[in-house]
C-alpha cells in the first residue's frame, strides 16, 4: 500500500467513527493550541514590555543633576566651581573612555501658541546627542541635527501627544509656534512613546514637550551656558559601575575638585528590571508549556486507546491482508500512519483555533500580536510526535498478528 493510500484509509477510518475521533482529538486539541497561544501571547507580551523599556530611554544612561557638596573643605571651596554647565563637554569629551556619549539638558516651561491654542508647555534643550542616548526618533520629519545647535537654529522637534492636542489630522511640520515672540519652525513629529504594557510618567510628559537645541533655549530664554542636567551612556552595559566613576571623576575635574553634583546610574536599575522580565517570562513559559504538555499526553493516551479499539475491531482484515501478501512492515506502517494521521488532525484544528484565539488576544497589544510561526511549528512537531508515540506499540501488535489466529478470530 503506498503513502496516499494509507492516508486515505487513515482518513476513512476517522469519518467512520467521526465521535470517538472527535473525543479522542479534545486532548490534542487543547495542548497544540495552548502551544499555539503561548508562545505567540508570550512572545508579544515579551517583545511590547522590552519596547515599553527602551522607549523609556535610560538603557546604559546615567543623569547627572547639581546638589550643594557634602563635605565641609568642599562646601568652603564651592565658589571655584560654576556648576553644570555646556562648557563641562570639553573635559569630558577630552577624557572620557568608557562613556560613549554625553548630552546636555535645560529644561524650563513656556506659555506657547501652536497653531492658534495659548498653552503651557514643557521645553527641553537638547543636542543630536540627547536623541541617540535616549532613543528618541521621529515619525515624520526629523530630529535636531548639529547645524541647528551651531547655527542657534529657531526649530522645534514636537511631541507626538502634543502634535495631536494642537493640530490634530492636520499637518505639523513647516508650522510654528511662538514663545516669547520667537518663532520656532516645527521640523519633526517625535514618535509615540510607551507601550500599554510600559507607560510612565516620564514618558507621557516626553509625548508632550518641545524639543529645541539648547544653544537657542540658552540664547532665547535662560541667557547663559547652565544646565540643568548632563546625560551619559555608557558604551558597555555589563560596565555601568565602571562608566559611573568615570564620569564623576571627569567631573571633579571640569569642576575643579569639588563635587557638587549627584550621578544617578538609571542604566543599573533598567538592567535589573530587564532581567526580572526575562525571568518572570521563562517562568510563565515553563507553566504554561507544562499545561499544554498535560493536554498533549491526554491526548496521546486518547490515541493510544483508540488504536488498540481499533486493531481489535479489525483483526479479521489484517488476517485478510497478510494472507493476500501484506508484510508486517506494511501493516505496522498502515496503522502507524493512521495514528499520525489522527493526531496531525488534531494538530490542525488546535493550531487554527489558536491562530484564532492569538488574533482576538493581540487586540488588547498596541502593536497587535502575530501569530508566532514557532508556535506553529512546534504545534505541528508535537501532534507528529504524539501521533508516533502513540501509534508504535498498536501498530506492532497489529504487525504480529498471525494471518491464520486474525481470520479465525471472526
Amino acid at each position: 500500500m503506498n503513502l496516499g493510500e494509507s492516508v486515505r484509509t487513515s482518513l476513512t477510518e476517522i469519518r467512520s467513527h467521526k465521535l470517538r475521533s472527535m473525543l479522542t482529538l479534545v486532548g490534542v486539541v487543547l495542548g497544540t493550541t495552548s502551544l499555539v497561544v503561548m508562545v505567540s501571547v508570550i512572545g508579544g507580551a515579551a517583545k511590547a514590555v522590552q519596547k515599553g523599556l527602551s522607549d523609556l530611554g535610560f538603557d546604559s544612561v546615567m543623569f547627572v543633576t547639581a546638589r550643594e557638596p557634602l563635605l565641609r573643605l568642599e562646601q568652603k571651596k564651592r565658589g571655584y566651581s560654576r556648576g553644570l554647565r555646556s562648557a563641562d563637554l570639553a573635559t569630558i569629551d577630552g577624557g572620557r573612555e568608557l562613556l560613549q556619549a554625553v548630552a546636555p539638558v535645560v529644561s524650563l516651561s513656556e506659555v506657547a501658541r501652536i497653531n492658534g491654542r495659548e498653552l503651557r508647555v514643557e521645553i527641553e534643550g537638547v543636542t543630536p546627542e540627547y536623541g541617540e542616548i535616549r532613543n528618541r526618533n521621529t515619525r515624520i520629519g526629523r530630529y535636531l541635527v548639529q547645524r541647528d545647535v551651531e547655527t542657534v537654529a529657531p526649530v522645534a522637534v514636537i511631541g507626538d501627544e502634543l502634535c495631536k492636542l494642537v493640530f490634530g489630522n492636520e499637518e505639523a511640520l513647516g508650522r510654528e509656534a511662538l514663545i516669547r515672540g520667537v518663532r520656532f519652525r516645527i521640523v519633526g513629529v517625535l514618535r509615540p512613546l510607551g507601550t500599554d504594557q510600559v507607560d510612565d510618567d516620564d514618558m507621557r510628559r516626553d509625548n508632550s514637550k518641545l524639543y529645541l537645541p539648547i544653544t537657542t533655549v540658552q540664547k532665547y530664554f535662560t541667557g547663559s551656558d547652565a544646565v540643568q542636567a548632563l546625560v551619559f551612556k555608557v558604551g558597555d552595559v555589563l560596565r555601568l559601575a565602571d562608566g559611573q566613576k568615570e564620569a564623576e571623576a571627569l567631573l571633579r575635574r571640569s569642576h575643579r575638585g569639588i563635587s557638587d553634583f549627584k550621578v544617578m546610574n538609571i542604566g543599573e536599575e533598567i538592567l535589573r528590571v530587564r532581567r526580572e522580565v526575562d525571568k518572570l517570562i521563562a517562568n510563565w513559559t515553563v507553566v504554561l508549556a507544562s499545561i499544554a504538555g498535560i493536554s498533549l499526553l491526554v491526548g496521546g493516551i486518547g490515541i493510544f486507546s483508540v488504536m488498540q479499539i481499533s486493531i481489535s475491531e479489525r483483526v479479521y482484515e489484517i488476517g485478510l491482508r497478510k494472507s493476500i501478501g501484506a508484510t508486517d512492515r506494511e501493516i505496522f506502517g498502515q496503522f502507524l500512519l493512521e495514528s499520525v494521521t489522527l493526531s496531525l488532525v488534531g494538530g490542525l484544528l488546535g493550531a487554527g483555533l489558536g491562530y484564532g484565539i492569538t488574533l482576538l488576544a493581540g487586540q488588547a497589544f498596541q502593536d497587535g500580536l502575530a501569530v508566532s510561526p514557532v508556535g506553529l511549528l512546534l504545534a505541528a512537531g508535537f501532534a507528529v510526535g504524539i501521533g508516533l508515540s502513540a501509534g508504535v506499540y498498536p501498530a506492532l501488535r497489529a504487525a504480529r498478528l498471525s494471518p491464520v489466529d486474525a481470520i479465525r478470530a471472526l
